[in-house]
């Protein structure tokens, strides 16, 4: 009797190997022939640790950072490496902030320079070098309380308490033991690609791998609006006495309707301050424009925007680029052959800009309607024309690049980015990434508006993804203005909506990990009713019951 199985590995190899065989060993066989990065393993869709035997034929499947879920645990394995690494430096904690650029944001309790920095990726480099085996540590949720407690690392205990599980995984490096919301890598040898660059006096930026980059480790571009509105709302979260998701748990158990209300104030202070900037310009400003990635709000916020600027006598006329996309069958096509919705080439610029160019010269114009069904414009709105007091507030992904409104001067815009910039953490190791803050906005939204499933908007979010990389997030350097729509409690609001939806993601889907990631994230945060929210507020524009719905 042959003791052996067949073992297909990413459907391009297949070898017999022992039965009893660990996945670990069949890493190890496949990298001897292909000297590829490999994050983790899956079997039948599921991530499965390295040290599960194999007794059957089995196909299984590697993946590294360019795939979904491999992402998120490149970068959880090497936040665990630098906290390590600063401990073993300095004795110090790193605390991880915001998602910042191309990669996140951390900060250490001690004056930071050129050579600490140096010193720090050296060590990471040797902690990686070292080849540490990544375990998973299965721990009663008692046991993991009593730990964080000792350690002085209260938020998380408090997070491990509100998690229904009985038991709890924390992950171990040598020594090391950490907890994490989502799987990790098998080894630190994985982990060299990466870099890190010095952002302020104690803070860094820990960049990696993004999925499309070919195993590059992008340029880190600082942008001093986006990182001020961080740090600002860092302020505020600090002044309000949370930073972390315990914080707001304990807030909104208390009273949830009452933060929702200061959380408001906020927001509508961060649009009155660039209404009256506008206003300050608008002898020379003649059209705002207003641009961001997927799911920011950018609609809500050029509506709300209006009605600030009406407060102070100006007139916008509101116009939605996304009523200029070309006929369905001019839409340019990716190199998969699918419409590729997010390039500019999507967008009728000339008669875009004709339009433009006619309301700022008095004349009448008909603006059309984008049929998304029929994949066509329709003209069946009643024409328009600028008078004295009106300026023109567009919006749209694209409003930021200075192609889209060419035939207008640049000192005649101003132009605002529109985007969730969190700065609230999950605890000190563990942030919240503003990709996935927008990731479920969409998951509720395209359910509501579009009857889409979970799975169609995760496989359409990859190509959004890409395309914001390429066509939104390069233009954030020209913006006058920052407009944050992130609340710090719009996650338990969310997850009233999205937790049935993300529940019917069926385990032999390629997307089940994801929609389980996902859930534990919102299991995070208390769920609150939306009957607090007002019908001006951004996640009506998600939720429903905005009163800027056509």
């Amino acid at each position: 009797m042959e003791n052996k199985i067949n073992v297909s590995i990413n459907g391009t190899m297949n070898v017999k190997l022992p039965v009893g065989t660990s996945v670990l060993e069949v890493i190890e066989h496949f990298k001897k022939k292909n000297n590829k990065c490999i994050v983790g393993a899956k079997i039948d869709n599921l991530i499965v640790d390295v040290d599960t035997l194999l007794y059957e034929d089995t196909k299984i499947e590697f993946f590294d950072y360019t795939d979904r879920e491999g992402y998120k645990m490149y970068q959880a394995g090497l936040k665990f490496i630098m906290i390590i690494a600063v401990k073993e430096l300095w004795g110090k904690e790193v605390c991880f902030k915001y998602s910042l650029d191309k990669g996140i944001c951390a900060e250490i309790d001690k004056n930071l320079s050129d050579e600490n920095i140096l010193a720090l990726k050296t060590k990471m480099k040797e902690i990686v070098a070292l080849s540490y085996p990544i375990k998973k540590c299965i721990t009663s949720r008692k046991d993991a309380i009593s730990y964080y407690n000792s350690t002085k690392e209260l938020e998380k205990a408090d997070n491990i308490h509100n998690i229904p599980n009985k038991y709890v995984a924390l992950f171990k490096i040598n020594h090391t033991y950490n907890f994490f919301y989502t799987e990790m890598p098998y080894n630190t040898c994985e982990l060299g690609f990466f870099d890190i660059e010095k952002v302020g006096k104690n803070a860094l930026v820990l960049m990696y791998p993004r999925i499309d980059s070919d195993g590059l480790v992008p340029k880190f571009t600082y942008n001093e609006l986006i990182y001020n509105q961080l740090v600002g709302y860092s302020v505020w979260y600090n002044n309000m006495d949370f930073m972390y998701v315990n914080g707001v748990n304990r807030i909104v158990a208390k009273d949830a309707k009452k933060f929702i209300k200061i959380s408001n104030i906020i927001m509508n202070d961060s649009i009155n301050y660039i209404a009256k900037e506008i206003v300050k310009k608008s002898k020379d400003v003649k059209m705002i424009l207003i641009g961001g990635p997927s799911s920011s709000g950018k609609t809500t916020s050029a509506y709300r925007l209006r009605t600030f600027l009406e407060a102070f006598g100006l007139k916008p006329i509101v116009i939605s680029a996304d009523d200029y996309f070309v006929e369905r069958e001019d839409t340019p096509k990716d190199e998969n052959g699918n419409y590729d919705f997010e390039c500019l080439e999507a967008i009728d610029l000339n008669l875009f800009n004709k339009h433009l160019k006619k309301l700022l010269k008095g004349e009448e114009v008909v603006i059309p309607k984008f049929n998304f069904v029929l994949g066509k414009k329709e003209y069946t709105r009643k024409p328009i024309k600028m008078e004295r007091d009106n300026v023109l507030l567009v919006e749209g992904i694209h409003c930021l690049n200075e192609e889209m409104t060419k035939s207008i001067k640049r000192e005649n815009k101003y132009k605002v980015f529109v985007c969730p910039l969190t700065s609230l953490g999950l605890d000190r190791h563990n942030h919240l990434s503003t990709t996935d803050m927008r990731l479920i906005r969409r998951i509720v939204r395209d359910n509501r508006t579009r009857g889409r499933s979970v799975e169609e908007t995760l496989k359409n979010f990859t190509s959004v993804k890409a395309g914001e990389e390429k066509y939104i997030f390069p233009y954030t350097k020209d913006a006058d203005a920052v407009l944050n729509t992130a609340y710090a409690y719009e996650l338990g609001v969310l997850r009233v909506f999205a937790e049935p939806l993300l529940y019917r993601v069926p385990i032999n889907s390629i997307y089940y990990e994801e929609a389980r990631r996902i859930l534990g994230l919102l299991r995070m945060f208390y769920p609150i009713s939306s009957e607090y929210i007002e019908n001006d507020n951004t996640l009506r524009e998600f939720i429903g019951g905005s009163i800027y719905e056509n």
